[in-house]
């Protein structure tokens, strides 16, 4: 899952418009997503939520809408937040979003030994 956090005012009346728009999403793309909007607390005036996505859906989105590639953002899914946030700011609905958590495949890492790629000639040019 690709878990989106964000923050806004009145989650209760905002969240009807939230899956509202992703509905539009999945209308558009001609597919169901299995999108949750939860509450996540409030605090100060803010009321905190949380989106999750499934990966697919994202893939599938960026088949429709392949402007999604040209946001900025290192990973797919930073720049699905960062083009989902343009989308909803065109439809004057406010929400401050950011990446919560993203699906990493485990690896096994190795560790250099830095003694191997180092020796005392190179050291002393550094002085």
């Amino acid at each position: 899952m690709i878990v989106i956090s964000g923050s806004c005012i009145k989650f209760d009346k905002e969240r009807l418009k939230i899956m509202e728009f992703i509905g539009e999403l999945e209308w558009g793309a001609h597919t169901k997503s299995s999108c949750e909007c939860s509450s996540d607390g409030s605090a100060l005036g803010w009321d905190f939520f949380q989106l999750y996505f499934n990966p697919e859906f994202v893939e599938r989105l960026l088949e429709v809408h392949p402007d999604i590639e040209k946001e900025e953002g290192n990973m797919l899914e930073q720049r699905f937040v960062l083009w989902i946030s343009r989308k909803l700011k065109k439809k004057k609905l406010e929400y401050y979003l950011k990446l919560k958590d993203v699906p990493y495949e485990s690896t096994q890492g190795f560790r250099l030994n830095p003694e191997n790629y180092r020796d005392d000639s190179e050291l002393e040019k550094l002085r």
